[in-house]
């Protein structure tokens, strides 16, 4: 004795007709309407909405969407990807990437400063500037609480460039200072 209403095909039609106006590296204004630990949602006209994925916000470390937007934001991104009617977006890309300077700077066995930004599973990363990060990997120290105890998050470092790689935006340091 029930009655069950769906919304889901006119909706459906009007969205697909919604998102044929627009194509792949088209660059949209919109507006924040949510942020969300994996990203943020943006308005793109009424009935489309997209998605800015957290590693697509910036080219440094997003830990927290939220210090990167708030709701009501207005924002300025490029389409990276339709599919099934839903809109992926970027707004890295609109900036300038910072491994491209950094293939000028930096080479393999450079010693470079680094701050420790993250702890992960592999090791520490330290950013030796602005979206530019390497790997200080684990097995250098042995066991994850000789790395702690070594590298303090914050704190800056010097590092030996063991691994660069900037076209695949990969780097891998190794600890230059004294091992507690």
């Amino acid at each position: 004795g029930k009655l069950i209403f769906s919304e889901t095909e006119h909706n459906q039609k009007e969205k697909e007709e919604i998102v044929a106006k627009y194509h792949l590296g088209m660059i949209v204004d919109g507006e924040i309407t949510g942020v969300v630990d994996f990203g943020a949602f943006m308005k793109i006209e009424e009935g489309l909405e997209g998605l800015i994925h957290i590693s697509e916000m910036d080219w440094g470390l997003v830990d927290n969407p939220r210090k990167f937007f708030t709701v009501g934001d207005k924002v300025k991104a490029q389409i990276i990807e339709i599919k099934e009617n839903k809109v992926s977006l970027s707004v890295k890309v609109l900036k300038e990437n910072p491994w491209k300077g950094a293939e000028k700077k930096y080479k393999k066995d450079d010693t470079v400063r680094g701050a420790v930004i993250k702890f992960n599973k592999y090791g520490a990363l330290a950013s030796i500037e602005e979206g530019v990060a390497g790997l200080v990997h684990i097995s250098e120290f042995g066991t994850e609480e000789k790395l702690r105890g070594t590298l303090e998050l914050g704190k800056t470092y010097p590092f030996t460039i063991t691994l660069f790689e900037p076209k695949e935006q990969r780097m891998t340091l190794s600890f230059a200072g004294e091992k507690k």
